[in-house]
């Protein structure tokens, strides 16, 4: 007469095992979103769909990696303690990173001929083989892309190769037209406030593109002033660098990229962007004299 009850007890204890095991695992967490570990919003991409609306795009919206996320779970990157791969001076800027993330979203919404590209290669040994560009896209993603969803997902890359910050620009403009098939018409760049000068002056000349087609976002942390010596140091460890080595092929920036790619990545552009090759292979100290897709400053 005792068998049912001693069954029933044995049951009753798998399930409380099992409810605290579960318990245990989730202890002070909060429940993620199905979303948080791929791209599972209402609408999946279709890829003629997706296609079509890359065709359209006429505007190129970079926003410029500084990081590489080394987490499982995407949806944790907003964290002050996430597992982001952090150089010492860049623990308080972590806010910033997010808010190039959304505000290159917020810009590419407002506009349905924009392709966003998050541009940065695998940059840190202690990362892995995930690069900066993809970690902002997956960021993105679990966040479902601040409200906007589908609408920018599908007009949203990554450029997987750039070592600095002329990488980002030069590259992405070649991985658009990769994608789109022609050159972008504008050029939208969204990364720090400080480095305005090194993008639209140094930057933008040595493309030798139009300024009145070329805007810059600076975005810095909400909470948390930049140092009050900022622009001495930005001058210091780069802008100084890029005036005299426009295209960072030479000595101090030509080290800080080969330091920047520990996974010996062969860059594959001018592949995607055939016409501009003359202009990957110039090394000098003035801006490049030859031929350009785009109607150049003089």
């Amino acid at each position: 007469g005792h068998t049912p009850s001693l069954l029933t007890g044995a049951v009753m204890g798998a399930l409380v095992t099992m409810i605290l095991t579960q318990f245990q695992f989730n202890w002070g967490k909060l429940p993620h979103t199905s979303g948080s570990r791929g791209t599972e919003l209402l609408q999946p991409p279709n890829q003629q769909k997706v296609h079509a609306k890359w065709s359209r795009c006429r505007d190129l919206v970079m926003v410029a990696g500084h990081s590489v996320f080394t987490g499982a779970n995407f949806e944790d990157a907003d964290e002050t303690s996430a597992p982001w791969i952090l150089l010492s001076y860049q623990k308080k800027q972590l806010g910033a990173y997010l808010n190039h993330i959304r505000t290159g979203v917020e810009i590419a919404a407002k506009n349905e001929e924009a392709l966003l590209v998050f541009s940065g290669g695998e940059t840190r040994i202690s990362g892995g083989p995930r690069s900066e560009g993809q970690s902002y896209w997956w960021v993105a993603d679990a966040h479902g892309w601040f409200g906007h969803g589908a609408r920018v997902r599908d007009r949203t890359v990554t450029e997987e190769h750039a070592r600095d910050s002329f990488e980002n620009l030069l590259f992405s403009v070649c991985r658009f037209r990769e994608i789109v098939g022609r050159y972008p018409e504008t050029i939208t760049v969204v990364s720090f406030s400080f480095k305005r000068k090194r993008f639209e002056t140094v930057h933008s000349e040595a493309l030798r593109w139009p300024t009145s087609k070329f805007r810059y976002v600076g975005m810095d942390m909400d909470d948390i002033p930049l140092p009050k010596d900022v622009h001495k140091l930005e001058y210091l460890n780069s802008l100084k660098y890029f005036k005299t080595d426009p295209y960072g092929c030479k000595g101090v920036l030509a080290e800080k990229k080969a330091q920047r790619n520990p996974f010996k990545r062969q860059i594959p552009y001018p592949e995607g962007c055939p016409e501009i090759r003359a202009l990957f292979n110039y090394c000098g100290d003035t801006p490049f004299a030859g031929a350009l897709p785009w109607r150049s400053r003089v």
